[in-house]
């Protein structure tokens, strides 16, 4: 049996908090470990406890989410840490994911989508950004990019990049076309390579403004 995914939620809201931790608490595949309201408390938490995630609200009273990701990139700690914040300026989305985030979303977001960002950024998977968040990123990382390289995928990687188009995980992926998680982890990271970003949202995104899948967006 796997072992759960661990988790620590940090966030100043405690309306905001027990709602987060009651729906990821219905996943079998989750545990909580602690939560925190401020941000001393969360990095020295997170040091003791080395959670999987750090579910990290950006606007704590005492530390931005942004220094605490910083000083957990600096130690070299294996905690993975995903964002929640309601700001979506591109220089302050490019400043948390430069120190280090695995992964940005909304507070906008419904439960359900925190729920798979836990467990993909929990996975090791990276770049869990919302939708409109990869647009902005995609255009920093290559913003007049062309499709030139889209003749060089191969068959399997252009079926992996249309199930990344849809939102399903690597092991959602393997399971649909019959291959091993570590086969689609490879096909992905040929995609990054090809194209030239590095997050399965932002090759999402250039993909649909390219013309090869559907705006996923809706």
């Amino acid at each position: 049996m796997t072992n759960p995914i661990r988790i620590l939620i940090a966030d100043d809201h405690p309306a905001f908090r027990t709602g987060v931790r009651d729906r990821l608490l219905l996943e079998p595949d989750m545990e909580i470990v602690a939560e925190s309201g401020n941000g001393a408390e969360t990095l020295q938490l997170a040091r003791k406890l080395i959670p999987d995630v750090l579910l990290l609200d950006i606007d704590l009273p005492d530390m931005s989410g942004v220094e605490i990701a910083r000083r957990l990139q600096e130690a070299n700690s294996p905690v993975r840490v995903l964002i929640l914040s309601a700001h979506e300026t591109e220089d302050f989305i490019f400043r948390v994911v430069d120190h280090g985030a695995a992964g940005y979303l909304g507070k906008h977001e419904p439960l359900s989508a925190i729920v798979e960002a836990v467990r993909g950024v929990g996975r090791g998977e990276e770049g869990w950004l919302s939708r409109r968040i990869a647009t902005l990123l995609m255009h920093r990382e290559h913003p007049r990019r062309e499709p030139s390289g889209t003749e060089h995928f191969t068959e399997r990687e252009r079926e992996v990049l249309q199930l990344l188009a849809r939102g399903q995980s690597n092991p959602q992926i393997g399971s649909q076309l019959f291959i091993a998680e570590s086969t689609v982890k490879k096909h992905v990271n040929g995609l990054y390579e090809k194209t030239g970003v590095h997050s399965r949202a932002a090759i999402v995104a250039w993909a649909w403004e390219n013309g090869l899948v559907e705006d996923p967006r809706g």
